[in-house]
């Protein structure tokens, strides 16, 4: 049975289509395990921009806090509000007060217009480097909020764009397995078709010599000699007369001595 099947080619066959199907199943597998690789890298890197994000979270808060406070700038009532809730300011209006009077006393002027003009004076000679001061508070804290943002965007686009890279790169990667998957099993089974037909031309060149050992048998001659009659087939045998076997034979006195 074996010498049959390697006669017709079904081993051979066999063999190629078998060969064909290891190489798909092995190359689908790796088109699988790379497609779960691939997801669990996507979503570290994900991860990975989420944290580097969360980093200016901070600065995005004060950011906030200075929009919140954005209106500071032009609303005198906020500025109002500000340095009467002010100690600083507070402690800064008395001392220049008491520096005042103090200097009035000494010349005699505590009731002289000049010095309850510079009593006015001073509470906006105190506030005005206050409030300027809060002011660039509030600015520093915008600026500072702009920035965290465009870190978090840039990180954000950085991060969807290598996601979206690493996405691409490994479906071309998986398309190329499932491709060679595809292949091989084809190649399998273009390999199972020519080994079965390669077996059967090789039963049928195998039947062609049986037959031409055969046929002479069949015709009582033996084996073999098909071929050779064959070949001869044109050749004549030797007849009396023709200087060949049996031409000195005189037949007329052999055969019919007795008959005359």
């Amino acid at each position: 049975m074996g010498f049959v099947r390697q006669l017709t080619g079904k081993d051979a066959a066999k063999a190629a289509k078998n060969a064909g199907n290891l190489q798909s199943d092995a190359a689908t597998l790796n088109a699988e395990q790379l497609a779960t690789t691939g997801q669990e890298q996507i979503g570290l890197v994900g991860d990975a921009g989420q944290q580097a994000s969360a980093l200016f979270d901070p600065y995005a808060q004060i950011g906030q806090q200075g929009i919140n406070q954005a209106g500071f700038a032009t609303d005198p009532n906020a500025q109002f509000n500000f340095l009467q809730n002010n100690p600083l300011f507070q402690m800064g209006l008395d001392n220049a007060n008491t520096q005042t009077n103090q200097m009035a006393a000494a010349r005699g002027r505590l009731s002289a217009g000049d010095t309850l003009q510079q009593l006015n004076e001073n509470a906006m000679l105190v506030g005005q480097p206050m409030l300027a001061a809060q002011k660039n508070a509030i600015q520093n804290q915008l600026s500072m909020g702009q920035n965290a943002a465009m870190q978090q965007s840039n990180i954000g686009q950085a991060t969807t764009a290598n996601q979206a890279n690493m996405a691409m790169g490994n479906q071309a990667n998986v398309g190329n397995l499932l491709g060679s998957a595809a292949a091989a099993e084809g190649a399998g089974l273009i390999g199972y078709a020519n080994a079965k037909q390669a077996g059967a031309g090789a039963v049928a060149s195998l039947a062609g010599k049986v037959f031409a050992q055969m046929a002479p048998m069949a015709a009582g001659m033996p084996p073999g000699m098909g071929e050779v009659a064959g070949a001869s087939s044109s050749a004549q045998l030797p007849m009396p007369g023709d200087g060949g076997f049996g031409s000195n034979l005189d037949l007329s006195t052999t055969l019919f001595s007795g008959g005359t």
